[in-house]
């Protein structure tokens, strides 16, 4: 099985297979989709990242383990490669299998996560139903060998169609084991919220957190927990309707986040959860980004212990505080703010680019000094700034200036010839596009993000737009295509000496530009700027930063 790529309904069967068993899956990402993905039933992950890697178009191997639970792919992994859980949900979504990824190390913590509410899959409930109908021949299917176990599935299948027509299941109709649907549990919800709107301030919060890890549990596609905190609510609303003849009512506690109970699909839960935060405060300012970066290690640490309870509490923190970020006024950006950030760091690292911007330019333009080095350590100093990491943008920036004033002395010989021969053109055009390339979609999400909170609040309570909130996360879905192919390009340019290769980088940059740009120019992009909702600046934006790129390209 781990000699080939799989693809479509292959696909799709093997990762299914991952809601009974643990298989070994190995991850290899080329460029636009061009992905190989090997899963095997019994042979060891790194055994089959080396086929993987041979097949594959890409350098880099991601590999581990995986299950799935619910609607989440969870991937145990002994190895990662940069943004697995966004190119592999995108690559296996061009597959039709629909299913959220999670990417944890071997020790159980969350290195990246891409979940959202997905859309049932009847072909996945049809298996579901009919594993539930057939709950009655477990005891038979024990005395299976496992190697047959592990090279059924196709035999499992096969079954499925008498047992949906023994009488037994049948009986069973009346209460199905999968329980209550989403759409009924979110109906419920919906009738329960005006008693956690009007209860006591002493159980209000309880009930609202409560609410909301139903939903969470209704997204994850966990129906079962969900219908447990969901009939805990309700009991808890009877409690409070009684309570009002006189007196303080004595209403039932909200139930606890199900952190509480200790189970592994608490902590997985809880995991998820966590995962979800760590990308949300990514893309949060200064100094507070930090401090709940911290606070989020802190619930990790207590995970890791087992504290469960403690870390539902600091999570729930955590979120209350991105919340109160994400809904706060934008500051106005006056130049003056701008020339004095409130980060010291930062205030330092852009008088150090300052100045040594132009003493580099002057450099390139003389041909003195080791000019691959300097742009090499300037080209990292940048991109940790725009990471944020200005400790690390600051000591680059210190051998960059040591770099400098070696060159002020140095003479122009044939070896310093020889070397700059060597060294790749324009590194400097390129790093500096690239970030800037970076900054743009960072941007490009940040606008959609703007223009989503606005219709969400223009069509909240408005009758028969309802579900309009619910369903503007679709926005986000016409930035997929807009990934980090192109500055991935830029990265192998700047690394890549002249010759065949370089050229062949080169062109195949300007085709990626070319792709964007026609992406651009589709209805959606041609309109979202003017939609009346939010002013954004998406489509000229992006538009702008490429014929930067490109210009640097034909330089």
């Amino acid at each position: 099985m781990a000699d080939q790529k799989v693809e479509g309904d292959e696909l799709k069967k093997l990762v299914k297979l991952g809601k009974k068993k643990r298989l070994s899956f190995a991850f290899c990402p080329g460029q636009k989709n061009d992905h190989t993905i090997l899963i095997d039933r019994r042979k060891k992950p790194d055994v089959i990242a080396k086929v993987a890697k041979k097949e594959g178009a890409g350098s880099k191997v991601a590999f581990g383990t995986f299950e799935v639970k619910g609607k989440t792919m969870e991937l145990t992994c002994e190895k990662v490669v940069p943004a697995l859980a966004k190119v592999l949900k995108k690559y296996l979504k061009s597959q039709k299998v629909q299913v959220n990824i999670l990417v944890m190390d071997a020790s159980g913590n969350v290195l990246e996560s891409d979940i959202e509410d997905l859309p049932d899959d009847p072909a996945w409930k049809e298996d579901e139903a009919d594993e539930a109908a057939g709950e009655g021949d477990a005891a038979a299917a024990k005395e299976a060998t496992e190697e047959e176990a592990a090279s059924a599935p196709q035999a499992a299948e096969t079954t499925t169609e008498p047992r949906a027509a023994d009488p037994a299941p049948d009986t069973r109709e009346e209460a199905p084991p999968a329980g209550p649907s989403a759409a009924e549990l979110a109906s419920r919800l919906k009738a329960l919220q005006p008693a956690v709107t009007s209860a006591p301030a002493a159980v209000a919060g309880k009930l609202k957190k409560a609410a909301a890890q139903a939903v969470a549990l209704i997204k994850s596609g966990d129906m079962a927990g969900a219908e447990r905190t969901v009939a805990a609510l309700e009991k808890a609303a009877q409690r409070l309707g009684a309570g009002t003849g006189g007196g303080t009512p004595a209403p039932e506690p909200a139930p606890e986040p199900a952190a509480a109970t200790g189970g592994a699909d608490d902590m997985r839960r809880l995991v998820a959860r966590a995962g979800a935060l760590k990308g949300v405060i990514a893309d949060l300012p200064e100094p507070a980004g930090g401090k709940l970066t911290t606070a989020l290690t802190s619930a990790a640490k207590r995970l890791r212990a087992g504290d469960l309870a403690g870390a539902d509490d600091l999570l729930g923190r955590i979120e209350a505080a991105v919340n109160k970020i994400r809904s706060a006024p934008p500051v106005d950006a006056t130049p003056e703010a701008a020339a004095a950030p409130d980060d010291p760091q930062q205030a330092k690292w852009q008088m150090a680019e300052a100045r040594l911007q132009p003493a580099i330019d002057r450099l390139i333009a003389e041909k003195r000094g080791d000019l691959a080095a300097i742009n090499r350590f300037f080209g990292y100093a940048q991109e940790q700034a725009a990471a944020g990491n200005y400790d690390k943008a600051l000591a680059a920036a210190t051998r960059v200036a040591a770099l400098i004033k070696a060159a002020a002395s140095a003479e122009t010989t044939a070896a310093a010839a020889e070397a700059r021969e060597a060294a790749p053109e324009n590194v400097t055009d390129y790093t500096r596009t690239r970030l800037n390339w970076i900054k743009t979609r960072q941007t490009l999400r940040s606008d959609l993000e703007t223009l989503k909170k606005a219709i969400d609040a223009a069509t909240s309570g408005v009758e028969g737009m309802e579900d309009v909130p619910s369903r503007s996360g679709v926005l986000f879905d016409y930035l997929d295509d807009i990934d980090t192919t192109l500055e991935d390009t830029l990265e192998q340019l700047v690394e890549t000496p002249d010759g065949d290769r370089r050229d062949g980088l080169k062109k195949a940059a300007r085709g990626i530009i070319a792709d964007y740009r026609g992406l651009l120019d589709t209805d959606f992009f041609k309109a979202v700027d003017h939609s009346g909702f939010a002013r954004t600046n998406i489509r000229s934006g992006a538009l702008t930063a490429l014929q930067e790129v490109s210009t640097a390209l034909e330089s």
